[in-house]
C-alpha cells in the first residue's frame, strides 16, 4: 500500500494497471454504451465542504434544528448519540456476522462519522469534530477495509469521503494526508482493480451496485481536486453502471429486491445523486430514470398499517427510517413523501434493530429535512397502486388507519434478485394486526444460501409462503407470473395475478385474487385447472393463534386480545388443518408461528378455492364470481 511518500511493489504495480486503463477508450472499458454527457471534473466545486450539504445550507438547518418542533425532536436524538459517542473508543478491525466480513463495523464508523461530523457542522462544538477525526484515523489504520467483500469497502469510503470533506477545516495537515491516502489506495485503489479486471461487473446486477459504486463515488468526490486521476475513473464507471442498474426502478418505481433492500439501494443512489449535485453541479441525468421520481410510491405502499413491511424476498418485516425520503420529497416536489415519513423517523416505539438499520444515514436526512420546503403536490397515494414489472400490488381500505384493512400482494419473477418461491404469495394486515406473514430471510450464512441449497430451506421454499403449493414441490424457478388487473369498483378493491407458469405440467391454468370488500373483509380466490390429478395445498402463515371449528369450515384467529375469522366458501367438502412449521437446524426456528392450510387431494378436475376473512362480527360472506368478472 502507498504511504505518505512510500511506495511498495504491489502499488506500483497497481499504478501500471491504472496507467493502462487511462490510456484504453472509455468505451471499450464501459460495460454499456452511455447516453449520458461523459463525467467531467472541470466544474468542481473548490474548497470544502462540496458533498451533500453545502455551507450556505447551514443558516437554515440551524434555524429549523432551533424552531421546528419535528426537526428539534431528530436532532435531540442525534445529539444523544453524538454525547454517548464522545465517551466511546473507536471502532476496531474485527471479522465476524454470518457472512464473516467487516461490514457491521463499516457500517458502524460509517454512522458514527456521519453524526459526530454533522453535529459539528450544526453546533459547532469541536468535540464532535475531534472524535470523528479518531473514527476516521482509526479506520485509516486498518489493514483493509475487506475487498474480498466489497460492500465493507464502499460503505467505508464513503464513510471516510463525508467526514474528510465536512471536517476539512478542523483536520491537521497530517491527519488529512492520512485520511486522503486511506481513501485513495483502501477505499478506491481496490475498486479500480475490480474495474480493470471486469470484477466490477459482477456486483452491478443488484444492490451492489448503488453501494459500491455510489459508496466510492462519494469517496472519489472528496478527494477529487487532490486525485483527479483517481476520482474520474470512479466516476466514468459509476455513471454507466449506476444507470444500468437505475432501469430497474422502471417503469413505476417498483423494486424486485423488496423494501429493505430498497431502502439500503436508494440510500446510496441517493448519496451518489446528491453528491454529483454538490460537487459538480449536475448529475448527468441519473436522477431521470424512468421511475426513480416514483419510486417512494413503492416503499410507502409497502408498508403496512400495522407498520410492517410487505416483506417479501430476503425482507425482513420491521419498518424502519429511510432519511433518504426527505431527499426524494425535496427533489421530485412531493411534500407527501416526507408528511409520511416524519411520525416513523421519531417513533419511540421501534425497537434498537430497526433505528439502527438507517442510523448512519439520519444525519444526512435530518439536513435535508431541515431545509426549507418545497411546494408540490401533497396529495396521499392511491390506496390501490401496482407496479408492473415486480408485478406487486397494494390495497387499503384507508389511509392514516392504523386498523385500516390492507394487502401486499405479489406475482414477479422467481429468480429475481433475493427473492423466494413465492409466486401468488400475500400478507394481510387488519383490525390492527398482521394475519397472513411472510417470514423473510433465513441466517445469510446459512450453507448454499445463495447457491444450490437455497431451494431447500423453509423460507425460501414455496411451501413457506402464503400460496398454493402443488404435490408439495416448489413453484418453478423459471416461472413469471404477471399482474392481470387491479383496480376498484363499488367498494371492492382488488387485484389478479396470472400464475400459469409456476406449475408447468401440473397446472395447466391459476389464476388468484385478492379483494378488500367494503373495508370490512378480504376475499382470497383461486382458480386452478390440472394438467393432472395433483395435491393442492393452500397455505397461510400466521402468528396469530388458530382455533379449527370442529366442521373445519372455519377457523377463528386471535392476536393480542383481535379476532378474525377465516371461512372456506369453495370448494365445498375440504376442511382447514394446520401444518408443520418448524424446520430442522441450522435453520431459524419459527417459534408461535402456524401454517393454516386446506389441503385437497388428487384434483383432477377445474377448481375455485375461495377463502374469506372478516372481523369478529360474523358478515354476510359474498356472492363467488369468476375472476374474470371481477375486472
Amino acid at each position: 500500500m502507498l504511504q505518505g511518500s512510500g511506495c511498495s511493489a504491489a502499488a506500483l504495480r497497481r499504478w501500471l494497471v491504472f496507467a493502462i486503463l487511462l490510456s484504453i477508450p472509455l468505451c471499450c472499458r464501459a460495460a454499456q454504451p452511455d447516453p449520458h454527457p461523459t463525467v467531467s471534473l472541470a466544474t468542481l466545486r473548490a474548497g470544502h465542504p462540496r458533498l451533500i450539504i453545502l455551507d450556505s445550507d447551514m443558516p437554515a438547518i440551524q434555524h429549523a434544528v432551533a424552531s421546528d418542533p419535528f426537526i428539534k425532536t431528530w436532532y435531540q436524538q442525534q445529539l444523544a448519540i453524538g454525547e454517548k459517542l464522545l465517551t466511546t473508543p473507536p471502532d476496531v478491525y474485527a471479522i465476524g456476522g454470518p457472512e464473516h466480513t467487516l461490514l457491521a463495523t463499516s457500517r458502524e464508523m460509517e454512522g458514527r462519522i456521519f453524526t459526530l461530523a454533522g453535529l459539528y457542522r450544526i453546533s459547532g462544538d469541536k468535540r464532535f469534530a475531534d472524535r470523528a477525526t479518531q473514527e476516521m484515523l482509526a479506520a485509516a489504520a486498518f489493514p483493509d477495509w475487506y475487498p474480498t467483500h466489497f460492500l465493507d469497502t464502499a460503505e467505508m469510503t464513503a464513510a471516510l469521503g463525508i467526514g474528510y470533506d465536512w471536517l476539512y477545516s478542523t483536520l491537521s495537515p497530517a491527519d488529512r494526508a492520512t485520511i486522503k491516502n486511506a481513501i485513495a489506495t483502501k477505499g478506491i485503489d481496490p475498486w479500480l482493480e475490480r474495474i480493470g479486471s471486469g470484477e466490477a461487473i459482477h456486483h452491478e446486477h443488484n444492490n451492489w451496485n448503488q453501494v459500491c459504486n455510489g459508496g466510492e463515488s462519494v469517496g472519489a468526490l472528496a478527494i477529487a481536486d487532490e486525485e483527479p486521476g483517481r476520482a474520474q475513473q470512479i466516476l466514468e464507471h459509476a455513471q454507466t453502471a449506476i444507470a444500468s442498474i437505475m432501469q430497474l426502478f422502471a417503469p413505476d418505481g417498483g423494486f424486485e429486491e423488496g423494501p429493505g433492500y430498497w431502502n439500503y439501494a436508494t440510500s446510496y443512489n441517493v448519496l451518489y445523486i446528491a453528491a454529483l449535485d454538490s460537487a459538480l453541479g449536475k448529475d448527468f441525468g441519473a436522477s431521470d430514470a424512468t421511475g426513480f421520481s416514483t419510486t417512494v410510491d413503492y416503499h410507502i405502499q409497502s408498508t403496512g398499517p400495522t407498520l410492517e413491511y410487505a416483506n417479501f424476498g430476503d425482507a425482513e418485516p420491521d419498518v424502519y427510517p429511510s432519511p433518504q425520503v426527505f431527499w426524494f420529497a425535496r427533489r421530485f416536489h412531493r411534500p407527501f413523501y416526507a408528511a409520511h415519513e416524519r411520525p416513523i423517523v421519531v417513533n419511540t416505539t421501534l425497537n434498537p434493530r430497526q433505528q439502527k438499520e438507517s442510523s448512519r444515514f439520519s444525519m444526512p436526512g435530518l439536513m435535508w429535512a431541515a431545509l426549507p420546503p418545497v411546494p408540490g403536490d401533497n396529495s396521499p397515494l392511491p390506496r390501490v397502486e401496482s407496479f408492473a414489472r415486480v408485478a406487486q400490488a397494494y390495497l387499503r381500505s384507508a389511509w392514516d388507519d392504523p386498523n385500516a384493512w390492507y394487502v401486499g400482494f405479489k406475482g414477479g419473477d422467481a429468480r429475481a434478485s433475493h427473492g423466494h418461491l413465492d409466486l401468488g404469495s400475500f400478507v394481510l394486515d387488519a383490525l390492527g394486526q398482521r394475519w397472513a406473514s411472510d417470514l423473510g430471510p433465513d441466517s445469510y450464512g446459512l450453507p448454499g444460501y445463495f447457491g444450490r441449497q437455497r431451494w431447500s430451506y423453509y423460507r425460501m421454499r414455496t411451501e413457506g409462503h402464503n400460496t398454493l403449493t402443488i404435490d408439495g414441490q416448489n413453484q418453478d424457478l423459471d416461472a413469471k407470473s404477471p399482474l392481470s388487473a387491479t383496480g376498484s369498483a363499488g367498494g371492492r378493491l382488488y387485484a389478479i395475478a396470472n400464475l400459469d407458469q409456476a406449475y408447468k405440467g401440473k397446472l395447466a391454468s391459476w389464476s388468484r385474487g385478492i379483494e378488500i370488500l367494503g373495508n370490512q373483509q378480504a376475499l382470497v380466490q383461486d382458480e386452478i385447472a390440472p394438467a393432472r390429478p395433483v395435491d393442492v395445498t393452500w397455505n397461510f402463515h400466521t402468528f396469530a393463534t388458530v382455533a379449527i371449528a370442529p366442521d373445519g369450515r372455519s377457523a377463528t384467529l386471535t392476536r393480542n386480545g383481535v379476532t378474525l375469522r377465516a371461512r372456506i366458501l369453495a370448494p365445498a367438502g375440504v376442511r382447514f388443518s394446520t401444518a408443520n412449521t418448524q424446520p430442522p437446524a441450522p435453520q431459524a426456528p419459527n417459534p408461535g408461528l402456524t401454517n393454516l392450510v386446506i389441503p385437497i387431494r388428487q384434483q383432477a378436475n377445474p377448481a375455485t378455492i375461495a377463502v374469506l376473512f372478516t372481523g369478529a362480527d360474523d358478515r354476510k360472506a359474498p356472492r363467488i364470481r369468476p375472476l374474470s368478472a371481477w375486472k
